[in-house]
């Protein structure tokens, strides 16, 4: 797949290219995948994961939300690794700079930002890792 088009395209359906282009890479990689494939109906939680990425990069989503957006503790069922949260932080860099161009590349400079800091707070999260 190419870089995504950027004509008439908003920030939030970039968002929202860019989160499909990550799962559809990441429930494929041998090391991360198994997580995505064993959520039933997976893609039921894509405009959740769009709403979350809005939030954080728009300060506002127009998605509608059942309930408070938890992330952390919405992996914890998962039973991740420490390792799985580094790989899949370079999936999603990966996709990131696969879409980095013109005008978008600040808004990707600030969502690898946020990447970043939520990184640093799934790893400082015990509750997380507890099973390993």
């Amino acid at each position: 797949m190419g870089p995504l088009p950027l004509l008439h395209v908003t920030d939030a359906e970039f968002i929202a290219l860019v989160v499909q282009r990550f799962y559809a890479k990441a429930s494929g990689d041998v090391l991360i995948g198994y997580h995505f494939r064993r959520i039933p109906d997976f893609e039921t939680h894509l405009p959740r994961i769009y709403a979350f990425w809005e939030i954080q990069l728009l300060g506002q989503t127009s998605i509608p939300l059942a309930g408070p957006l938890d992330v952390v503790n919405a992996h914890v069922p998962l039973k991740i690794h420490t390792g799985e949260v580094g790989r899949w932080v370079r999936l999603f860099e990966e996709t990131l700079d696969q879409e980095a161009r013109g005008e978008r590349m600040e808004f990707v400079t600030s969502w690898k930002a946020k990447v970043a800091h939520f990184q640093k707070v799934f790893l400082a999260s015990p509750r997380l890792f507890q099973h390993s």
